[in-house]
């Protein structure tokens, strides 16, 4: 590999780290808001690169966080709207991890429309 491609990797990752830390925060603020009631976000990150996504949560009544890891999704553009799909996810709670195979895998979800813009730079 040259110097000149090591250089353009370098600025490659660090566009998609900076850009992945923004949107983290921004992922975080707007789940907290919907989540309010149940709890609160402590970590949400991104890696774009990877196509994966971590959150913690801490809910009402737990001791402590629970983590959900996603490794691999689709985001769905309809004509005024956009839908994800989680097909691989694991979470440090076998309850958790049960209510969410039952509930969230392999199921098509509407997103609220304030995540249409942050979601394009996914697409």
């Amino acid at each position: 590999m040259s110097m000149m491609d090591t250089f353009k990797n370098i600025v490659k990752d660090t566009m998609y780290t900076s850009k992945d830390t923004t949107n983290s925060k921004l992922f975080k603020t707007i789940i907290n808001q919907v989540i309010k009631s149940y709890g609160s976000v402590l970590a949400f990150k991104i890696d774009s690169k990877d196509r994966s996504f971590l959150i913690e949560l801490m809910l009402k009544g737990e001791i402590l966080p629970i983590r959900i890891e996603i490794s691999k999704y689709e985001f769905i553009q309809h004509d005024d709207s956009t839908s994800v799909i989680i097909y691989s996810l694991k979470a440090n709670r076998e309850w958790m991890q049960t209510v969410l195979d039952l509930f969230i895998l392999n199921k098509e979800f509407e997103l609220p429309k304030k995540f249409n813009t942050p979601i394009q730079t996914f697409m």
